[in-house]
């Protein structure tokens, strides 16, 4: 979700000559707010874009994004999250201000006045500001906590924690695939991480996963990011077989193997799934001049070493595009370790 926001924008930005989307009348599409007194929201095609039909276009149009379809699944999650109503003007209530997803201004909960100033929150969304928006509410929460409407202060408060799991849920990772928001998110690796060794954008990343059940059937996966989009057919998979127990020494034997491939392309950046233990042990037969770090579930923190051989424990924000393109990869590294490992499972079974 926080991608494609920022992909939509970077593309408003700097407008790249060379930027296939927005060149696909029948494919790209916009966010749209109505002028007043109407305030509604729709997707359109850019073909079917008048400009001179708004008033404010900068503040009432919101894209260009791929398709119909991710403008519609924004304006979903806007609805469960802020809410927003089709029909401001009406004289009864509509049916998601029965389900808690439109403010109200149909009903007369609201005014109209106060819908605009709710539709800021919707735009503010759509221009990418999440930390600015969780402000906002916060803001908000205190307000009418302070002046004891506390039905109003739960209100904001579940627009803030619906906001902040919607930022934090890894199901909009996958989104981050499009180019021109991972190439910006690719350098932001070397200013927010500062990790010794990663000088450049990284280019290959390759993520490492181990699969086993009571230290049976375990095997390792390789996955292979490139400008941060998966690679797969450069994946591969490790049948680990050692009498040592224990995830740590299972990935180093997974490394081993891997590092003995000289045919192989040297990546720009290994990411392990798992922690400091992972990373303590692997980081022995990892040559000097590449960057290593591990990401853990627990709190999604991200372990190296500094160039005293000191752990960093990073935790970037839970919304950092960053973050959740690190998550993306590792997740995609166990869905094709957990996918190996139960085929083993099952051939094991059967044999």
């Amino acid at each position: 979700m926080a991608a494609i926001i920022l992909e939509a924008n970077l593309i408003k930005t700097y407008q790249p000559y060379y930027n296939s989307a927005t060149k696909d009348d029948k494919t790209v599409s916009y966010i749209v707010i109505d002028n007043s007194p109407n305030y509604t929201l729709k997707v359109l095609h850019r073909s079917d874009l008048n400009l001179q039909e708004y008033t404010s276009p900068k503040t009432q149009i919101y894209g260009p994004y791929p398709s119909g379809t991710v403008a519609n699944q924004l304006l979903k999650q806007i609805r469960h999250i802020i809410g927003y109503c089709q029909n401001p003007q009406g004289k009864r209530a509509c049916f998601y201000f029965h389900i808690g997803q439109c403010p109200g201004p149909c009903s007369g909960t609201i005014s109209l006045a106060a819908y605009v100033k709710h539709l800021t929150r919707i735009k503010i969304f759509l221009s990418g500001r999440f930390q600015n928006l969780m402000e906002s509410l916060k803001k908000e929460i205190n307000a009418n906590a302070r002046k004891e409407k506390f039905e109003a202060a739960a209100v904001f408060k579940h627009q803030l924690e619906s906001l902040q799991i919607a930022l934090s849920s890894h199901q909009y990772s996958q989104l981050l695939i499009l180019p021109s928001a991972t190439n910006k998110v690719l350098e932001q690796a070397v200013l927010l991480l500062k990790h010794p060794k990663l000088k450049n954008p990284p280019h290959r990343i390759e993520c490492y996963d181990v699969a086993t059940l009571s230290q049976e059937n375990t095997v390792g996966a390789m996955v292979v990011f490139v400008d941060g989009q998966p690679a797969k057919d450069e994946y591969r998979k490790f049948l680990v077989r050692t009498n040592k127990l224990g995830d740590p020494v299972a990935m180093k034997h997974v490394m081993v193997r891997r590092l003995g491939h000289h045919d192989w392309d040297r990546p720009d950046l290994i990411i392990l799934d798992g922690g400091v233990p992972q990373l303590s042990v692997v980081s022995e037969i990892i040559p000097d001049d590449i960057p290593i770090i591990a990401l853990s579930k627990k709190r999604e923190t991200i372990h190296f070493y500094d160039t005293d051989h000191q752990i960093v424990n990073l935790n970037l924000p839970l919304h950092s595009s960053l973050l959740k393109l690190f998550q993306y990869i590792r997740d995609e590294a166990h869905r094709f370790s957990t996918t190996y490992h139960k085929k083993r499972r099952k051939i094991t079974t059967l044999g």
